[in-house]
């Protein structure tokens, strides 16, 4: 479990990539309104299910690894200035469902992402402009029931031309993950049934991510190759002949 970038489509994929790599099949936790949207399918094929609590409870009870952004779509659709901030619910059930099934927690960082986008209009931009109730309409009919601050995702512009797009398109930013010391329930003294003893886990989870997050823009700012042209320039003059001059 770890924090959930902006729109979560540059770098889920890649996460989901390298540890399908590494022998690990995680069961992501969608949101609901994939499946309202007609994309639900695809996410399927690539493991995800519904998220719900029941969901994450039958798959942890089989053996299966899940994948969970406790932030959700809340943390996808983030405001200007929020930028790698985690936007977690109050809701420990989670915490609560891995000590009663004994599961390890791994928390992890996610960076990149949010720095790929640049924001024109965030969700509070849109719901104060004179289209607000055009598009609170549009999700009343196609998404009903769903929170329009959860479910309105910002305006970003085209990267180079600042020019606003209704897609989304990131620059290639490097994307940075970092997997931290795993918490195995098993070894803390966490009674499911006593709400603070929940809640200082699900503190202690949270912290571990914001302090991984710190250290992955530190490991990012010593990084050489952290520009998308650096990258290029080098794998483009690696490939030249020896005799011919690089720079």
């Amino acid at each position: 479990m770890g924090n959930h970038t902006l729109f979560g489509l540059y770098d889920c994929p890649i996460l989901i990539q390298e540890l399908y790599l590494r022998g690990f099949k995680v069961r992501g936790l969608a949101h609901r309104s994939h499946w309202m949207s007609g994309v639900g399918e695809t996410f399927t094929r690539f493991g995800a299910v519904k998220a719900s609590p029941m969901a994450a409870y039958k798959l942890l009870r089989q053996g299966e690894p899940v994948l969970l952004f406790p932030g959700g779509a809340r943390e996808v659709n983030k405001r200007k200035g929020e930028a790698y901030k985690l936007i977690w619910k109050r809701d420990t059930d989670f915490v609560r469902m891995a000590a009663k099934l004994d599961a390890i927690i791994v928390p992890f960082a996610a960076l990149g992402a949010d720095d790929a986008y640049d924001v024109a209009f965030d969700t509070e931009d849109i719901l104060a402009s004179p289209f607000a109730s055009l598009v609170k309409g549009f999700i009343d009919r196609a998404l009903p029931g769903l929170d329009y601050e959860e479910t309105i995702p910002p305006i970003t512009k085209l990267p180079g031309l600042g020019i606003p797009s209704l897609v989304p398109v990131p620059r290639f930013n490097r994307i940075y993950f970092k997997f931290l010391p795993p918490v195995d329930t098993r070894e803390i003294d966490c009674d499911i049934r006593d709400a603070e003893q929940c809640a200082d886990l699900y503190g202690q989870v949270k912290e571990t991510v914001e302090g991984g997050i710190a250290a992955l823009m530190a490991e990012r700012e010593a990084d050489p190759e952290n520009d998308f042209d650096v990258r290029i320039r080098k794998q483009v003059f690696g490939m030249l002949p020896d005799f011919l001059p690089k720079w």
